[in-house]
Parts: C-alpha cells; structure tokens; sequence
C-alpha cells in the first residue's frame, strides 16, 4: 500500500495510476488524513456502499449566503476564520 499527498498525487498521478494498473492500492492523503483509497478494478476488496440515507436529504445542507453588500473575498475570509 502506498501513502501519497493530494498535491504530490497531481503532480505525478501517472506513475500513481500505473502503481495501481500494476495490482498496487494507493491512498490519498490531505492535510494528514485519509480521504480516499485507489484501487485496482479487479480488485476483491472493492465494493460499493449504497448510501444510508436519501438524496433529499442533501437538500436540506445550507450552504453560505452572501450578503448583498459583503464582497465574495470577504465571504471566503470570514468562512476560513470560523473553520
């Protein structure tokens, strides 16, 4: 299994890709964290997880609002801040 940065991941992502055309599982790391695995197709331990609860439910995620008067940069600095 290799470990590999979101950004060195872009940088070299066919010789990643060949890693896993060649049986290799590869999982992508950001900011310290796993957030996703590559897998070979054929490989037995790939299965897909149906999701446990409905797609209306994404309706319901609110989303930033702007205010008319705040620019979009200003929007973008105060989400930042709260995070």
């Amino acid at each position: 299994m290799n470990i590999v940065n979101v950004a060195i991941l872009k940088e070299k992502l066919s010789y990643y890709l060949n890693l896993v055309r060649s049986g290799e599982e590869v999982v992508v790391t950001s900011h310290r964290h796993r957030v996703a695995r590559i897998l070979p197709v054929t490989a037995p331990s790939a299965e897909i997880v149906e999701p446990t609860r409905p797609i209306k439910d994404l309706r319901k995620i609110k989303g930033i609002k702007l205010r008319r008067s705040a620019s979009g940069v200003k929007s973008l600095l105060d989400d930042r801040r709260r995070r």
